[in-house]
């Protein structure tokens, strides 16, 4: 579940960075920093670290990274519904690379005798 936890946050990063590039006023660093979509950004990449340190804990690096690649996915779902942007099929044709990518490393790791533990999403 903490890999999950780790995914949602860092994609809410990633939506936060969006809306702080649209509404910032003005162009320069302090425009940016005082903006509340940013500060929200840099708590949920904080969360993100931690959260990711106790995945870590449990899972081999190896095992567990392969996993954030789902971020591409949900960003381009938040890109979509929430930004309004154009989704093509390169995109959508990337993520089913992705996603068969995730699923291969997880057979691997859920195999018996594999080190890092083989229930990545608990």
């Amino acid at each position: 579940m903490m890999i999950l936890l780790t995914i949602a946050l860092r994609s809410m990063a990633a939506a936060c960075a969006k809306q702080a590039a649209l509404t910032s006023v003005g162009h320069g660093l302090l425009a940016m920093v005082v903006n509340v979509w940013f500060v929200a950004e840099i708590f949920a990449l904080f969360l993100q670290a931690v959260t990711w340190a106790f995945v870590l804990r449990r899972h081999a690096l190896s095992v567990a990274y392969p996993f954030i690649s789902l971020v591409f996915a949900i960003n381009v779902a938040i890109a979509w519904l929430v930004f309004g942007e154009t989704i093509r099929f390169q995109h959508i044709l990337g993520i089913a690379v992705i996603l068969v990518g995730v699923a291969i490393v997880s057979r691997s790791a859920a195999r018996p005798g594999r080190s890092g533990g083989a229930d990545v999403l608990a």
